[in-house]
């Protein structure tokens, strides 16, 4: 399609004729100040563990239940996203809650009432191994977060093997089908073959977080282990999985981010979902569901916090459930009873290890270039609120490997250069964490004004070094109000094909969240105390 840039007779119909319109735009419009930052300061030389990042537990509050009280035996569950939504996502909120009506009384003699915390499978796991917060109860997506965390030593009791039955799936579009599959089924090395020569787009969840995409990973590598787990972290097989990652254009946060995507560019041939959410959704009529892996069953355990008592509700809990399984289906559960799971894995702690060989091979042997994208206007003159922006910053800069290259933008109503992209060694890490460490606010908001100087930062440092990949990353508090609208810059931005991944802090933005959606970016909206968290989760599955 041919478009016009705003300003600008030039008809876009090319990367090199975005980044042209772009370079114009910068130069003769925006104009930024090149105030580069000279100001080194200390820095950590080791690196930060995502798990001291982790959010505030009250971002997560209790979806049902009570407390522990006299006559109250309360037992809170960590339970996973598809079972603790809205809607049709709600199977174990409907559950709960008609098992608290029954008042079963226990033998202590107390009521007997489960509690539901909703929380994603990797960061309930996360929470745990770090020794943050251990709730009683535990019900993940599938039994590898079980198995990882009895691998630590973290025990559980496992009071049920199934609570929802549910399977993963690669859905795919119908006329790519036979690319992956053989007589209808999964073909594994037809996946990785036509993959790793990009001829299938395949698009999957981060494994640290989602219960889909850390079973993606280790079918992955249990494949090209030809089953041998001994041979799951292989130097051949660390190999094949870069070489395959190579030819992976898209890893997303969560599911409903990939599926949007997805949606909105028509870049991949297939992606990772669960059934349940499959069945759900709608406008994905051109798509095909072909399970792998593991199952997806829902496991409900125990964890080292139940006493016996709270074992006891435990276990009345899942004979209820047992008892209702037929209303399972209403929420999309219980539809694939047939699939087995692919490969069993008998040490745990292989697990976190494939997680960690997937944080240093994912991007296919390629280093990253990328620009963070700071808003210092007005609404940031919050003193904790900037406090907190630049406490994320910099905790997220021990994130970073230093093969990769960044560079630092600052914006109110006017854009400033305030670090080049430069390799991201213990000077350039200096000096970006000096940078941090000035920034004041004050001003209006040009969001689009300072996407649009990163975006020309990149395209000029992909011209010395063509193999990097390219990102920004946006981190604002407020709708944009001066400069260029989201209308002028959108098709520049797509045409430029550099994935803008957008934090908001404490607002919801439909605007970052367009900005976002472009070239398959991450839109993520957080709290300024949990941002330190959210970045670093971003940072983990893109550099």
């Amino acid at each position: 399609m041919l478009l016009s840039a705003p300003g600008c007779q030039q008809k876009i119909e090319s990367r090199e004729t975005a980044n042209d319109v772009i370079k114009k735009m910068v130069d003769e419009t925006i104009r930024p100040t090149q105030r580069e930052n000279q100001s080194r300061a200390n820095i950590s030389l080791s690196k930060t563990n995502l798990s001291s990042l982790l959010p505030d537990l009250a971002e997560y509050p209790m979806a049902i239940g009570e407390e522990d009280s006299a006559g109250v035996e309360s037992v809170e569950i960590f339970t996973s996203s598809e079972k603790a939504g809205r809607e049709r996502d709600g199977f174990y909120l409907a559950l709960a809650d008609a098992f608290n009506q029954k008042q079963l009384q226990l033998s202590n003699g107390k009521r007997a009432v489960v509690s539901i915390r909703k929380m994603a499978s990797g960061l309930g796991a996360s929470f745990m191994l770090a020794g943050a917060y251990t709730p009683d109860a535990f019900s993940p997506s599938n039994r590898l977060w079980g198995d990882m965390l009895n691998a630590d030593g973290i025990e559980l009791e496992t009071i049920a093997e199934v609570s929802a039955p549910n399977t993963a799936g690669i859905v795919v579009k119908k006329d790519r089908v036979g690319m992956i599959t053989s007589d209808g089924k999964l073909d594994i090395s037809k996946l990785l073959t036509n993959v790793t020569n990009g001829e299938f787009a395949m698009g999957y969840t981060n494994p640290y977080q989602s219960s889909t995409g850390l079973n993606f990973l280790i079918t992955i590598l249990y494949a090209f282990a030809d089953g041998d787990e001994s041979q799951l972290l292989s130097p051949d097989v660390s190999s094949a999985f870069e070489a395959f990652q190579a030819g992976v254009p898209f890893v997303a946060q969560n599911t409903l981010q990939m599926r949007d995507a997805a949606q909105n560019s028509g870049v991949l041939d297939g992606m990772v979902m669960e059934h349940q959410t499959w069945v759900n959704v709608r406008g994905m009529s051109d798509y095909t569901f072909i399970p792998f892996g593991v199952r997806h069953d829902s496991p409900l355990y125990a964890t080292p916090e139940a006493d016996a008592s709270e074992r006891e509700v435990l276990n009345l809990f899942a004979r209820f459930i047992d008892e209702r399984k037929d209303q399972a289906e209403r929420y999309g559960f219980g539809q694939q009873p047939e699939y087995q799971s692919a490969y069993s894995i008998k040490d745990g702690s292989l697990l976190a290890q494939a997680q960690k060989l997937w944080k240093l091979r994912k991007t296919g042997g390629r280093s990253v270039a990328a620009v963070f994208v700071a808003d210092v206007s007005g609404s940031m003159d919050d003193r904790a609120r900037l406090r907190n922006l630049k406490k994320a910053l910099v905790e997220s800069a021990d994130l970073i490997n230093s093969t990769n290259s960044i560079g630092l933008v600052t914006f109110n109503e006017t854009v400033n250069v305030d670090l080049p992209i430069r390799e991201f060694d213990v000077q350039q890490k200096s000096l970006f964490v000096g940078a941090v460490g000035r920034l004041s606010a004050g001003g209006r908001t040009a969001t689009n004004d300072a996407v649009l100087v990163a975006a020309k930062l990149l395209a000029d440092y992909a011209l010395d070094y063509p193999d990097h990949k390219l990102i920004i990353f946006v981190l604002s508090d407020g709708e944009r109000n001066r400069g260029y609208a989201l209308n002028d810059v959108q098709d520049l931005l797509e045409w430029s094909g550099i994935p803008v991944h957008s934090i908001a802090y404490d607002i919801q933005s439909e605007e970052l969240a367009a900005l976002s959606r472009l070239a398959e970016g991450a839109y993520i909206e957080s709290s300024s105390t949990s941002a330190s968290y959210r970045i670093g989760n971003l940072l983990n599955s893109e550099m």
